[in-house]
C-alpha cells in the first residue's frame, strides 16, 4: 500500500490523491506537521515534494498499462 504524508492539505495534496485513484492504487493519507514536502512510501521507495511523487506515478502507470496488456 502507498502512504502519503502532508503537512497540510492543500492543492498539492489534493492533485497527488487525484492520481492514485485514477490508476486505483490503494493508498492512505496521514497528516504529518512535522515535515515541509508531501511523500509517497511505497515499500522501500520514499519520494519527496510533488514533482518527484508526479514523475514516480507516471512511471508506475507506465508499468500498469504494460502488464495489463501483457498477453502472456
Amino acid at each position: 500500500m502507498i502512504t502519503i504524508s502532508y503537512p497540510q492539505k492543500n492543492a498539492v495534496l489534493e492533485r497527488v490523491l487525484e492520481k492514485l485513484k485514477e490508476l486505483s492504487l490503494a493508498h492512505k493519507a496521514t497528516a504529518n506537521p512535522d515535515i515541509n514536502l508531501i511523500q509517497l512510501e511505497d515499500g522501500i521507495s520514499k519520494v519527496q515534494g510533488e514533482a518527484a511523487i508526479q514523475q514516480y506515478l507516471e512511471e508506475l502507470a507506465g508499468e500498469l498499462d504494460q502488464w495489463y496488456y501483457c498477453s502472456c
